[in-house]
């Protein structure tokens, strides 16, 4: 059997308020990580000196010197200085139930080949919360090769990994080439799952064993903007080169999918999108093109006034 060793990886930015609930519920694991991780980001709330107050002998609290977006640059930091062959990341305003690490355990123990473990998490907002979307095929455990994974991102539009609710082992991580600090805000995470896919494969567990809290003091997905290219859209022109039949139309469909997310965001900003028409696909992105042209041309006043009653008809819906 194989039995994986854990390291925990926290980065840390201003997150004082959440930050110990996160780490108790790492340390109150049925498998124990080997290590938990911090990675201050020169947090100016305190937050560190809580951390640093908890003395766990497992908690390791590292300093990174010069913020970094997204927290790219503190997850990075810790997969180099974890001793652990599989790294589980989990941010520090987020929890895992207790069984978390057992259930990716299970599934590495189920499949000893694969490169990345993932499970079912819960969105949690102020007040609702709701699972995530999954394909059916992922109602039962099982192992996802790229094409495996690309057509379950697809059915329901949201990616089968989310970083709270995976691990992945640690020689993967620096073969695929880690977190794209330096080269994307936001969207780095989904991009590197993909160069983790594209060379090894998956093993999801449908069961909820972590929880996503969308609400959260100072989350970086509601400081930033998403008028430039998804970051993953280099990243899967890259693997097209070598893709198979069926691995490039998903390819090509998923980056439809992501502009397309793109520029329904860009309808709330008062910038214009970066976006350019020939970064789709055609002729199966036509309907993106169309909603990409209305996020360029479409003057701002209208379109924020317009996206706010989207959200208002949602919310009531």
């Amino acid at each position: 059997m194989t039995v994986p060793h854990f390291s925990v990886v926290m980065p840390l930015y201003n997150k004082a308020a959440h930050v110990r609930a996160a780490i108790e519920s790492a340390l109150d694991q049925s498998f124990a990580p080997h290590e938990i991780l911090v990675i201050d980001n020169c947090s100016t709330d305190g937050g560190r000196e809580l951390v640093a107050a908890i003395g766990h002998e497992r908690i390791k609290l590292l300093d990174l010197p010069t913020p970094g977006p997204g927290g790219y640059a503190g997850r990075n930091l810790g997969i180099h200085a974890a001793s652990g062959d599989w790294i589980a990341f989990l941010d520090a305003d987020d929890l895992w139930q207790p069984d978390h690490l057992a259930v990716l355990a299970e599934g590495i123990a189920a499949d000893p080949e694969v490169h990345a473990a993932a499970t079912r998490f819960d969105h949690v907002f102020e007040s609702r919360s709701q699972p995530q979307r999954i394909a059916p095929k992922l109602e039962h455990a099982r192992t996802l090769d790229l094409a495996d994974f690309l057509s379950a991102w697809l059915a329901v539009r949201e990616c089968p990994m989310w970083t709270g609710a995976i691990a992945i082992r640690r020689d993967a991580l620096f073969e695929a080439g880690l977190f794209p600090e330096g080269r994307a805000v936001r969207g780095g995470d989904k991009d590197l799952w993909l160069r983790v896919l594209a060379q090894g494969t998956l093993r999801y567990d449908p069961r909820v064993t972590a929880i996503f809290h969308r609400d959260s003091d100072n989350k970086v997905s509601k400081s930033t903007t998403t008028l430039d290219l998804p970051c993953l859209v280099d990243t899967a022109r890259t693997i097209l080169a070598g893709a198979t039949g069926r691995e490039a139309s998903l390819l090509r469909r998923l980056v439809n999918q992501e502009i397309a997310h793109y520029a329904r965001y860009a309808m709330k900003y008062p910038g214009r999108t970066a976006i350019r028409l020939g970064d789709i696909y055609l002729p199966e992105g036509t309907g993106t093109a169309a909603l990409l042209l209305a996020a360029k041309l479409i003057p701002a006043s209208i379109r924020q006034s317009g996206h706010a009653l989207r959200n208002r008809l949602l919310a009531r819906a």
